[in-house]
């Protein structure tokens, strides 16, 4: 079976009826629509209705209060390749899956590896860890870079490599 991503989590029913609140994890709210499956433990579940304006579910088979409370603080899990190709990106966006899959480089050497994403107010922060070689030369474990154009000059999808400024070695010596 394919990697699973978690893209959102259950919260409490809501009437009777076997609503349910839903708390996205994901950047595609458009994914949740009905007829839809995901993978919540062992099963999969088919979305019978959503209503993004207040972000209530409701699955199939699950249309009573008594059995949607079932899955009350259950998560949902979407497969990579069915969100490759339901979730459409827009120029200069990636699937935070693929960005964490990249090496970064300088101008002269390999920095190291995005192992996480962090998000702030104003933009994205990529957590690297340290090449080796680097660390042998007293350098930290890890450091991060702002996903902003002052450091970051090109991402490569296809070659798993994030090409920064020459300015990133200084947050790495700063670090």
């Amino acid at each position: 079976m394919n990697e699973l991503l978690k893209v959102a989590k259950l919260g409490k029913t809501i009437g009777l009826n076997g609503h349910l609140r839903l708390h996205n994890l994901s950047d595609f709210l458009s994914q949740f629509k009905k007829g839809a499956t995901f993978f919540c433990n062992d099963k999969t579940l088919t979305i019978k209705a959503f209503n993004k304006d207040n972000l209530t579910i409701l699955f199939e088979g699950f249309e009573d209060i008594n059995l949607a409370k079932n899955l009350v603080n259950k998560e949902l899990y979407q497969s990579i390749e069915k969100t490759r190709k339901e979730c459409k990106l827009k120029k200069d966006e990636f699937f935070y899956f693929d960005i964490l899959k990249c090496e970064v480089y300088d101008s002269k050497q390999r920095l190291g590896k995005v192992v996480d994403i962090l998000e702030n107010t104003s933009s994205c922060l990529f957590e690297i860890n340290t090449d080796e070689t680097l660390i042998k030369q007293g350098l930290a474990k890890n450091f991060y870079i702002p996903y902003i154009d002052k450091y970051v000059l090109s991402v490569d999808i296809k070659n798993f490599k994030i090409n920064c400024s020459d300015e990133a070695i200084y947050i790495l010596e700063n670090s």
